[in-house]
């Protein structure tokens, strides 16, 4: 074998081990969150290796969407603790998630000014108080308009497009209350 063959079978060695190494595990930040039940946070993952996959310790207390191919949203769903686990190909993250009692009261006013508020958001391409532009939502029911929300943040229509951008920012209960609002809008 001749000299500059061995010197790069050896150097291929000392990549391989390297790339091996845990330096490339898969890392998720922050490692801990405090999330109140209905409100979401965004955990950042770093050196995937591969297709991601979430394991949950107990189901119900809260759920994970892809946002990006980095950032994952955390949302609170019941009050309790949780380990989150993100496992690539070769190793895993996992983040501790504890979820307390929502703070938010039972008034319709907040909820109201809460629902205009997260609906301002779809405005721009929707018209004013949802009244036109691409779609209008005015008078539709919040029954459809959260369906249709909850299809778009899941991925199941059109997962690469605006909506699915939008509506993946939103917790469960924040769709819930864009849909309330532009129910109620005549």
């Amino acid at each position: 074998m001749s000299a500059l063959k061995k010197t790069r079978n050896i150097a291929l060695g000392y990549i391989t081990a390297a790339l091996s190494c845990s330096a490339f595990a898969v890392t998720a930040t922050p490692g801990s969150l405090s999330i109140a039940a209905g409100a979401s946070q965004t955990v950042q993952l770093a050196d995937i290796s591969g297709t991601l996959s979430v394991y949950s310790s107990k189901s119900g207390i809260a759920t994970v969407s892809r946002v990006d191919a980095s950032h994952y949203r955390i949302s609170g769903v019941k009050a309790g603790s949780v380990e989150l686990e993100f496992k690539d190909r070769k190793s895993s993250a996992k983040v501790k998630v504890s979820v307390t009692t929502s703070t938010a009261t039972s008034t319709s006013a907040p909820t109201a000014l809460n629902g205009r508020l997260l609906a301002s958001n779809c405005f721009q391409c929707h018209g004013t108080n949802g009244s036109g532009g691409f779609d209008k939502l005015a008078g539709k029911s919040a029954s459809e308009i959260y369906g249709d929300l909850k299809e778009f943040a899941s991925g199941q229509e059109d997962s690469d497009g605006i909506m699915a951008a939008h509506a993946m920012g939103f917790s469960d209960a924040q769709l819930r209350s864009i849909a309330s609002y532009f129910a109620n809008i005549r």
